[in-house]
């Protein structure tokens, strides 16, 4: 693949097609993203943002991707305005009839090459919307640009094709059929039993229970202490609860259109709900993802009635948190005596404001629990966000080493601590890989793991 933008390439030529002409197609897309009626969810911070900046660049002073070698090309407003000078050309009138006023340019193929490379460098952590003086978003902006390259057939295909479209098709998007889900769960429970000394049945597709319990479903074959510290905790605190299988319909928490299309956000949105009420839990529990909650617990709010989502949604976070203020579950925190700290998902945090939860389950459950800073709402994104944790072809993993997570190298470094406690798949993928690259004595654990590691039984 020929470089386009920088040296990294996240979208093939049999996705970018750069030998085709796509630019008429781009400008009839994004047409429909400027009507009220065609993009109502986020039509006016949308339109906002495309027609305010100050150019004051305070959003480059927070960008961790900018930061880190002070290129221009990865500065928040230059990125932005790749869209903004499309939308300032054909889409104002002094653009369309006095171009040169505006000092906007014609699109090209060869500019449209480079702005969808260019949509792929930022995770949309909006570190730079929460400082920005007048409001905008240029996040979302990239997130609206990347919906109109879905429009005209370009999405990475670690989100479109292995991603979504495989979890509509087979229930996750690990494409784990009934079966091997279900020996998945038997080797889980024996794992348990080995490790701990106690049986216990983790349920499977049961019906009418109080919590149904989503997972990430890349957790169980990449972070499955996750899967089996939730086991643990849900089995301690007495409730009645279940895990479902393919056969119920989605067995998956993720949803990767909420990087990149309205459209397939939805219909993974629908797929989630109507499993749940097939099920008749009175919670849908999200497990350790921070997309997938915000997606639920949030933005379906703008897709949805709440009268077709007859069910509560919580985090895993928020129950574990309030079942050891409860009592209802019991920890030790010498059962965990490294020092630990944690990182804040920029899903969890910025997004859908659980700071408070993971810390309260972290100091009662840890031994020694210790802050990175920033932290909280100015955490520093790890660079897993956006998808980026699953992106490997094009060199991009190189990319997303040597800017984000040379950030977060630095600070687990500046802070001493042995165990990183991450509350999000995309994370942990993330971190695995910096831990490796940068070979950091530390090791990553899932909050879940953590709090089964402390349980009294």
């Amino acid at each position: 693949m020929n470089k386009l933008f920088d040296e990294y390439r996240v979208l093939s030529d049999r996705i970018l097609k750069p030998q085709d002409e796509r630019v008429p197609s781009f400008l009839k897309a994004m047409e429909s993203s400027l009507s009220s009626q065609d993009n109502w969810t986020f039509y006016l911070p949308y339109l906002l943002s495309l027609e305010n900046c100050m150019k004051c660049g305070t959003c480059a002073e927070v960008c961790p991707v900018y930061q880190e070698k002070k290129e221009q090309i990865y500065h928040p407003v230059q990125r932005a305005d790749m869209l903004r000078k499309i939308y300032q050309r054909y889409f104002t009138f002094t653009g369309r009839h006095l171009p040169f006023l505006v000092g906007a340019e014609d699109l090209t193929e060869a500019k449209l090459n480079e702005l969808a490379e260019s949509f792929y460098r930022c995770t949309v952590c909006r570190r730079c919307a929460y400082v920005c003086p007048v409001a905008i978003d240029n996040g979302l902006l990239v997130r609206e640009g990347r919906k109109i390259l879905d429009a005209i057939g370009i999405a990475p295909d670690e989100l479109k094709e292995k991603g979504t479209q495989l979890q509509l098709k087979m229930g996750n998007a690990t494409g784990a059929a009934t079966p091997a889900f279900k020996n998945m769960i038997e080797f889980l429970e024996e794992d348990i039993e080995d490790t701990r000394g106690y049986e216990l049945e983790i349920p499977v597709d049961k019906e009418g229970s109080n919590f149904l319990l989503m997972h990430n479903a890349g957790d169980y074959m990449a972070f499955s202490e996750t899967v089996m510290g939730a086991a643990e905790v849900f089995n301690a605190a007495g409730v009645d609860w279940t895990l479902n299988s393919p056969d119920t319909g989605v067995n998956d928490a993720v949803n990767y259109g909420l990087f990149f299309s309205d459209v397939e956000f939805t219909e993974v949105i629908k797929a989630q709900i109507e499993t749940t009420k097939k099920l008749g839990a009175d919670t849908l529990v999200i497990g350790e993802c921070g997309h997938a909650y915000e997606a639920m617990k949030y933005l379906v709010q703008r897709l949805i009635p709440k009268e077709e989502r007859p069910f509560e949604v919580k985090s895993i976070l928020e129950l574990m948190d309030e079942w050891i203020k409860q009592g209802r579950i019991k920890v030790d925190p010498s059962k965990n005596p490294d020092p630990v700290t944690y990182h804040d998902a920029c899903k969890y945090g910025r997004l859908s404001g659980l700071y408070e939860q993971p810390r309260r389950i972290l100091e009662a459950s840890c031994l020694d629990f210790r802050e990175m800073y920033p932290n909280r709402e100015m955490s520093y994104c790890c660079g897993g966000g956006s998808g980026f944790a699953i992106m490997e072809k094009g060199d991009f993993k190189k990319f997303r080493m040597e800017y984000y997570g040379k950030v977060k190298a630095a600070q687990i470094k500046d802070n001493g601590a042995q165990v990183v406690a991450l509350a999000c798949s995309n994370c942990k993928g993330q971190f695995r890989d910096i831990i490796n690259h940068f070979n950091l004595p530390v090791r990553y654990a899932g909050i879940s793991e953590l709090v089964a590691n402390a349980l009294v039984r």
